[in-house]
């Protein structure tokens, strides 16, 4: 294979479909990216824009769509897997399903989505449950329990299924919980527990547990101060104790309040997948996810990572060019815009109005001539 930089020095407007971010024709957030059968599956959740009403200025998703990809530049969308109108617990008015996640056991396939519920507790008010829908194929179709489990109130599921078999899953409200699953998938096998030595103040949410070389890390997102950034911790056990180390993507430097990622090994690589509004950058509940190499340092701790546009996927010379979503761009003489601000799904534009104005797009494939 041989991969080659790309400079571009004329003026020019193009898109492609492939890089940050990596849905361009709808609304994603929350990316929770599995590997199942030498592919990427991307579960997120699905923001729609609501003009009117309680959720004119607030966060709505009805709906979860699955996409996958092969080689992270073409990604497949696979439709809608799973909607607030065919659960049965679901208050199908709330627009309340947020961050999923999806695990694989024993040849199925087990989706895990929080929303608000019909039935009213006992403080009057309805809350979130967690709920599981089964398929017998990563992309589906998914048939939801009749139910959510039983003793979790939260929201952003995250299951982790560990070297000796047992499952574990975590949540967040207002605290981060763990607790271990029964062997079916559907039930808690132990009372949840509170996750200690986190950030006792500001919101805490969205965890992603993973295990490398037999360290497990717990990863969050943490408002510090006005948005969230991505932090960790460390330790031994699923359960912990875990040992804070920080962060390791810093808040948004365009002021998007949330954060949502999930981290995985894909051919030998990390990748963290994560989201911004780079469609919607009046209206931060409207989100896209994205997707950036993770590295890791000598003694096991998290490299930094900074936000790129140019993303994962590598791209072949003889198909549509994002140069938009760049590598490196010169100090002056270039601008980045929407072809249409009425129309951001059609992408953007670059513009470079200087001469020696230049933008450079690394890694194009260039194997076929």
């Amino acid at each position: 294979m041989k991969i080659l930089p790309f400079i571009l020095s004329i003026f020019t407007i193009t898109f492609a479909l492939s890089q940050n971010p990596l849905i361009q024709d709808q609304y994603t957030a929350d990316p929770t990216a599995r590997v199942f059968n030498g592919k990427v599956y991307v579960y997120p959740s699905h923001d729609i824009r609501i003009d009117t009403g309680r959720f004119s200025n607030w966060f709505a998703m009805e709906d979860y769509h699955v996409f996958s990809s092969e080689n992270l530049t073409e990604w497949t969308d696979h439709g809608t897997i799973l909607s607030q109108n065919n659960v049965e617990w679901v208050d199908s008015n709330s627009y309340s399903m947020w961050a999923p996640d999806c695990i694989e056991r024993n040849g199925k396939f087990y989706f895990y989505f929080p929303a608000n519920k019909k039935v009213i507790g006992e403080n009057g008010r309805k809350g979130f449950g967690i709920g599981v829908a089964i398929a017998e194929k990563a992309e589906g179709p998914y048939i939801p329990q009749a139910n959510p489990i039983e003793g979790i109130n939260g929201i952003d599921p995250n299951v982790l299924i560990d070297k000796d078999g047992q499952a574990y899953i975590y949540w967040s409200m207002g605290n981060i919980y763990v607790a271990k699953l029964k062997e079916n998938m559907l039930e808690l096998d132990s009372e949840p527990q509170i996750i200690a030595n986190l950030p006792e103040k500001g919101l805490k949410e969205g965890p992603f547990v993973f295990e490398r070389n037999g360290i497990y890390y717990l990863t969050f997102p943490h408002v510090e101060n006005k948005t969230e950034r991505l932090e960790y911790a460390m330790g031994n056990n699923p359960m912990g104790p875990f040992e804070l180390k920080g962060a390791f993507m810093d808040e948004s430097t365009t002021g998007c309040w949330t954060n949502h990622h999930s981290i995985i090994e894909f051919q030998k690589q990390w990748y963290l997948f994560y989201h911004h509004n780079d469609l919607s950058p009046a209206f931060d509940k409207n989100r896209s996810i994205r997707a950036d190499s993770l590295f890791f340092k000598p003694d096991g701790t998290i490299q930094e990572i900074m936000p790129t546009l140019r993303g994962i996927g590598i791209t072949n010379a003889n198909t549509e060019i994002q140069l938009d979503r760049y590598s490196a761009i010169s100090f002056e003489g270039v601008a980045i815009d929407f072809i249409d601000t009425l129309k951001p799904f059609q992408g953007w534009k670059t513009i470079l109005n200087q001469e020696n104005a230049w933008i450079s797009y690394n890694q194009v494939e260039f194997e076929n001539g």
